[in-house]
């Protein structure tokens, strides 16, 4: 009865590499297809975690059909052995979060109107492909890696003689850590977006950040 409870246990442990291919594909292509509407963001930190947990199972899995497993030789080794699975995995999963936080879609202004620039600009910046929201932080959502813009307003107009508040933004959004004028308390690494946005859409997220309605 044993032996045959074994050799099911063993041929079902043979079609492992097929189930972690396929959910490998689920990981890496499925995920990334799934609609901003929807809420869910699945970034490239969450897709390693994904993969590394799948990799980790499979070789929990491939331990169970081996002829002989080692034995602990104590109960304080196994609780200790969990305890720190548990921890690693937790800690893991806040780096995880605070690397690369992942939000829903705020929700939409009242009037939302199409040809709305501060519409326009809110959407651009909590866009998972911008990931402006990954390093910045408005009103408490956001990353930490660079400046929280909540009040970005009161500041930037400060930033550089001669430069209002707009022209600022403006000039920092498209030359990034190129720009002459350097945060102090952030290491520059902010990409210049003029290469990747339009001028419209640039002048969409300084209408945005410069709303009082964030």
């Amino acid at each position: 009865m044993a032996a045959t409870a074994v050799g099911a246990t063993r041929r079902m442990l043979r079609g492992l590499p097929r189930i972690a291919l396929a959910l490998l594909g689920v990981i890496w292509v499925v995920l990334p297809l799934v609609p901003e509407e929807t809420g869910l963001r699945f970034g490239m930190a969450f897709r390693v975690f994904f993969t590394a947990a799948l990799v980790l199972g499979a070789g929990f899995f491939w331990l169970l059909g081996r002829e002989r497993l080692p034995i602990p030789r104590s109960t304080a080794g196994v609780l200790g052995s969990i305890a720190l699975v548990y921890v690693a995995t937790v800690g893991f999963l806040v780096a995880v979060a605070t690397v690369s936080p992942q939000f829903g879609l705020p929700e939409a202004t009242e009037d939302g109107a199409a040809n709305d620039a501060v519409t326009r600009g809110k959407a651009l910046f909590w866009r998972n492909e911008s990931a402006c929201f990954q390093c910045h932080a408005i009103g408490g959502r956001g990353g930490t890696r660079g400046p929280e813009l909540t009040d970005v307003g009161a500041r930037a107009g400060a930033r550089v003689p001669g430069l209002v508040a707009e022209a600022y933004l403006a000039e920092k959004i498209k030359q990034g850590m190129l720009h002459r004028y350097k945060v102090p308390e952030y290491v520059p690494m902010m990409p210049p977006f003029g290469q990747i946005f339009s001028d419209e859409q640039v002048e969409d997220l300084v209408a945005y950040l410069l709303s009082p309605a964030k």
